[in-house]
């Protein structure tokens, strides 16, 4: 019901649109035509459209229509979707065809000013990216992102990372097909996220903002970044995932967290360049985020950013590493109603692969590191959590000198390896759709 009611929307919203549009009495584009018409176009390939009468301001718009095998809102709609010209002369436009798409009939319009004029129609294959989540790993001496793991017979990709071979930090998005990250640029660590489908760097920094402390992950729905304004050193929390294309046009997934106007300074003896090494995770309600910095020599703050009071340094301790963690787990069946909430701590990662690794909830209330509810012998290098597998944490770690790849259920209060993941050389994993 909850597909159908926003299939509605779309609709009625696209009807409102077309009656509002400010008509014309002469077509401003003579003799049209396209090249692909009649063809099924992939998305990526380009749409080469001939005609007389071109200007530079022109805006071309798109209008994706598909079947929804649904008898009372038989047809999805999603548009006008822009794209920019890849070529742009007075008799011809060049535009790529876009990915995250279902197969669609896609007309193509063409806007100046006031006015809109369809040029013609053309068919759209299936672009919609997996649904399912797989693991990827970064490795950084290889430079690439590869695909290590995924529960179908799924093809193993393997994507180049030389544009931004310091790319780090990753955090998944849902259903963007891709990975946040953080990446030097200019001089400072600023957020980018990597296309699956085109290999393509976006920069994530629609604010004018001068330096990224750390990404922090919302829950998989969203990515934030804790950035500093123009010629100040003080911080606050942007949403830098909005813009994102998702491959989901039936409900709404994208969320907002605006700019709250208060700027928080960092906590007296901390540096920006501390923090960053691991994305910052949220408690339950998005209002408090687990960051981590490391001191050097072996020692580290456990730091806290409250959004309207700012960054509260909870402990130092020496460890391997801070790692922020969190998974979701669902209330039993017996419980009505039954209900998914958030759990967040910290790893204190073993200093040596010989030792153990301690994984440690805070408790919210009276902030602190609960006792540790598992342990894992060896050196936690990174953590994720997979959204669709509720009470599950998978780990990369270091035991004698080789990496492997380990889950934990919290509901079975258990450690299982992956065996075709025990000798890997990646600095992180993700799971990521």
């Amino acid at each position: 019901m909850k597909n159908k009611l926003f299939i509605c929307v779309f609709t009625l919203l696209s009807l409102y649109a077309c009656k509002n549009e400010t008509s014309y009495d002469e077509p401003f584009i003579t003799d049209i035509r396209i090249e692909e018409t009649g063809q099924r176009l992939h998305p990526g390939d380009l749409v080469h459209i001939y005609g007389n009468g071109f200007q530079e301001n022109d805006q071309t718009e798109l209008e994706f229509r598909w079947n929804t095998e649904d008898e009372l809102l038989p047809e999805g709609f999603n548009g006008p979707v822009t794209v920019e010209p890849t070529k742009r002369n007075p008799d011809e436009i060049v535009i790529r065809m876009p990915y995250r798409m279902p197969e669609s009939r896609v007309e193509i319009f063409l806007r100046r000013n006031g006015d809109r004029m369809s040029l013609g129609e053309i068919q759209l294959a299936d672009g919609m990216t997996p649904k399912d989540f797989r693991l990827y790993g970064l490795n950084t001496a290889g430079n690439t992102i590869e695909t290590i793991y995924a529960d179908y017979g799924t093809e193993m990709k393997k994507w180049g990372t030389e544009a931004h071979a310091n790319f780090h930090s990753p955090a998944n998005c849902t259903m963007t097909y891709g990975l946040c990250g953080l990446a030097g640029e200019n001089g400072t660590a600023e957020p980018f996220f990597f296309d699956f489908c085109t290999g393509e760097w976006k920069a994530l920094d629609a604010y004018s903002l001068k330096h990224t402390l750390a990404l922090v992950d919302l829950g998989g729905n969203s990515v934030a970044a804790i950035q500093s304004a123009e010629e100040t050193d003080k911080y606050i929390l942007n949403n830098v995932s909005d813009e994102l294309e998702r491959s989901n046009w039936a409900v709404p997934s994208r969320s907002n967290t605006p700019p709250l106007p208060a700027l928080h300074e960092l906590p007296e003896g901390y540096a920006p360049e501390e923090f960053g090494d691991y994305p910052g995770v949220t408690m339950e309600g998005n209002k408090i985020s687990l960051l981590s910095a490391d001191k050097g020599e072996g020692q580290w703050g456990l730091v806290l950013y409250e959004l309207t009071s700012g960054f509260h340094v909870l402990k130092e301790m020496e460890a391997g590493a801070i790692i922020p963690f969190y998974f979701r787990v669902e209330t039993s069946a017996a419980e009505t109603p039954a209900r998914q909430h958030k759990m967040a701590g910290y790893i204190i990662s073993s200093p040596s692969s010989e030792d153990e690794s301690l994984f440690c909830l805070l408790n919210d209330e009276e902030p602190g590191l609960e006792e540790p509810f598992t342990t894992l012998p060896g050196k936690v290098i990174s953590v994720t959590h997979r959204p669709d597998r509720f009470g599950t944490l998978t780990v990369l770690v270091e035991n004698n000198g080789k990496r492997s790849v380990c889950e934990y259920d919290w509901n079975r209060k258990s450690w299982e390896t992956y065996p075709e993941l025990s000798d890997v050389t990646y600095e992180s994993v993700v799971w990521a759709n």
